[in-house]
């Protein structure tokens, strides 16, 4: 990740790439989120607790699993795991239903990590399918998959590389379990 100033610029000499701020756009609603939530006159609500029960439970399975052995390759065993994390983030907090159901600024760091895990679907596409041209017959193994790791991480590139946003991602989701969904899990 970058190194971001106090007057929120970065030591970048490039501007943030979309990754980047689909990234300190979730960080910033858990971040708000966690603020506001000691001094909401209100109790959570057993939608809250419940929902975010089940996200503590699945943010903290995605750690633990984050560095175990997969049959994939590890960039593409996370980034499944961060856009299962999307998923699991939308189908629990039912974003498309009705919004008095969750406090707006939970809701609304919500949707900013399902947005940005779901973003990840788009690389793991193109991972995959890089991965199933590299296991054709007519593909030499060792050179194709460097050339692979070429193309999906382009040294000092612009764009950074996927594996620093699947990093700066989960860096989000745990700050997010830790920070601001333990305050509503803790009695």
């Amino acid at each position: 990740m970058d190194i971001e100033q106090g007057d929120g610029s970065t030591s970048r000499p490039f501007p943030p790439t979309e990754w980047e701020l689909r990234r300190r756009a979730a960080q910033q609603a858990v971040d708000e989120a966690r603020l506001v939530r000691p001094v909401l006159a209100h109790p959570p609500t057993a939608a809250e607790r419940r929902i975010v029960r089940e996200l503590h439970r699945s943010i903290a399975a995605l750690e633990a699993a984050w560095d175990a052995p997969d049959r994939l390759p590890p960039l593409a065993h996370r980034l499944h795991l961060l856009v299962q994390a999307g998923q699991c983030v939308r189908a629990l907090a039912d974003l498309d239903s009705d919004p008095g159901e969750l406090e707006q600024h939970l809701r609304e760091a919500l949707e900013a990590v399902a947005v940005m895990c779901g973003a990840f679907d788009t690389r793991l596409i193109q991972l995959e399918t890089h991965l199933q041209r590299r296991s054709a017959p007519d593909q030499d193994g060792a050179d194709w998959l460097e050339r692979i790791e070429q193309e999906l991480h382009p040294p000092g590139g612009a764009e950074g590389t996927c594996w620093w946003d699947a990093q700066g991602a989960r860096y989000v989701l745990t700050q997010m379990r830790e920070g601001l969904l333990a305050l509503i899990v803790a009695p």
